[in-house]
């Protein structure tokens, strides 16, 4: 069985939590906070790592010390760290985020950090999983075009260019609602099926394979057997849902790794992403793969 490749950003993150939403020109006394790895490739690629797959992270870490902090995390979650990005004058992208105790929204402010063309030698391996974030698109898809053999995933959360011409060229693109609207400039009415259709057969035009729009809290919409089935979420109180998408897309990707059946695999990420819900922070909110599987038994 060959390595799942996640490639994309990664991003230290210094999560608030508050009891309210944020109001312009107010003062707030913070008591607690939380710092953890993140970013979408970190993030997923810790969670394959916990849950045992083989897997390399190819993104930007900076030397600085919140790239110290991000390379310990991920050793110590199993990640193969020998193909990351060498761009060493970066400054670790990391990110200030408040999450609203009260409902689980959170309010992310993310510095990327100024990236350098980097010419990238992709490294010999067998590959069953490419999963990219679109942060690093030419990367992701030299990386489609030489391990032709594996599957890839695209975690699509807003449309920019850079994700959509990943997810052109990858197998499974794997949406967020915002993608969804943003691309076709209409809103998801589950109660319309004939809306849903038309905007599902939209977003498929991207890939022309595969295709999952994940909806939050109300599950997500896939086809299968040429019709478009409606998942719903695992009910969660959510506290944080910073990194869900991410914890998402990365069960997502052991699924595939796995070879399990797609639905197992939506199952899976779904349950995945309603434990993480629970808990503050995004890193540190990746369930554990027995606890995510004696969920879903009691689901069944």
């Amino acid at each position: 069985m060959g390595k799942i490749f996640c490639i994309g950003q990664s991003a230290y993150d210094i999560t608030i939590p508050l009891s309210e939403p944020i109001i312009e020109n107010q003062k707030y006394r913070i008591t607690e906070k939380l710092e953890c790895g993140g970013g979408p490739a970190f993030n997923s690629a810790c969670l394959c790592g916990l849950w045992g797959a083989d897997v390399s992270l190819i993104s930007r870490i900076g030397e600085d010390g919140y790239g110290r902090k991000l390379w310990q995390t991920a050793e110590e979650c199993g990640v193969d760290l020998r193909h990351l990005i060498p761009d060493h004058e970066i400054e670790t992208p990391h990110s200030f985020i408040f999450a609203n105790h009260s409902n689980g929204s959170r309010t992310l402010f993310n510095f990327p950090g100024v990236q350098k063309d980097i010419e990238y030698q992709l490294p010999e391996e067998e590959v069953t999983v490419i999963l990219s974030d679109g942060h690093e698109p030419k990367i992701s898809l030299a990386a489609i075009e030489k391990y032709s053999k594996a599957l890839s995933v695209v975690d699509a959360g807003t449309c920019r260019e850079s994700t959509l011409e990943t997810a052109k060229a990858s197998d499974y693109l794997v949406c967020s609602e915002d993608f969804a609207r943003q691309y076709t400039g209409k809103t998801i009415d589950l109660q319309d099926k004939d809306s849903c259709e038309k905007i599902f057969r939209e977003i498929e035009k991207i890939n022309g394979k595969y295709v999952v729009i994940t909806l939050g809290e109300r599950g997500l919409l896939y086809r299968i057997c040429g019709e478009i089935r409606h998942l719903p979420a695992y009910p969660a109180q959510a506290k944080d849902t910073t990194g869900a998408g991410d914890i998402f897309h990365g069960a997502f990707a052991y699924g595939l790794w796995k070879e399990l059946p797609l639905v197992d695999i939506l199952k899976l990420s779904s349950m995945a992403a309603s434990l993480s819900v629970r808990k503050l922070g995004s890193q540190t909110s990746i369930p554990a793969l027995m606890d995510v599987e004696r969920e879903l038994k009691k689901e069944s």
